[in-house]
């Protein structure tokens, strides 16, 4: 079966809603969501969006799947919000590695298609966060 770059995200989005990313008590607090995040939202977003699909013999695509953390407020200097929670990346980058299988690629129950995790960083935003981006590989044989 063929794919589109929408069914692709939509897939991971299933995935991920039923990972240990998002059914563990140290889970992101925000929401999961396709594209875009809510508008002005410094809550613990996941955002997975998609590069163009490659339609051959095998499809292929890669995804990603962004993870935003508000930065670190430092109890004496309620002002400065300018330092990544490294505590919190941490945790948040641990059970993505735990959902993605520490880069082992991921089957779904047919055989039809895969995901592998491919690489992960963490990034700056605007707003006083930071974001774990996570790099996603789709493939499907034709």
């Amino acid at each position: 079966m063929g794919y589109t770059s929408i069914v692709v995200v939509n897939m991971l989005y299933q995935y991920i809603k039923h990972s240990e990313l998002m059914t563990s008590a140290n889970r992101p607090k925000g929401t999961l969501c396709k594209y875009d995040r809510p508008l002005n939202s410094m809550t613990e977003d996941i955002v997975i969006n998609g590069l163009p699909l490659i339609k051959d013999d095998v499809d292929e695509a890669v995804l990603n799947v962004n993870i935003y953390v508000p930065n670190f407020v430092f109890p004496n200097n309620q002002a400065d919000k300018s330092q990544a929670d490294t505590a919190r990346l941490l945790v948040l980058s641990n059970l993505g590695n735990q959902a993605f299988k520490d880069g082992e690629e991921i089957w779904d129950e047919t055989g039809e298609y895969c995901f592998k995790y491919q690489q992960d960083t963490v990034m700056p935003d605007k707003n006083n966060q930071h974001y774990l981006n996570f790099r996603i590989e789709f493939y499907s044989i034709n």
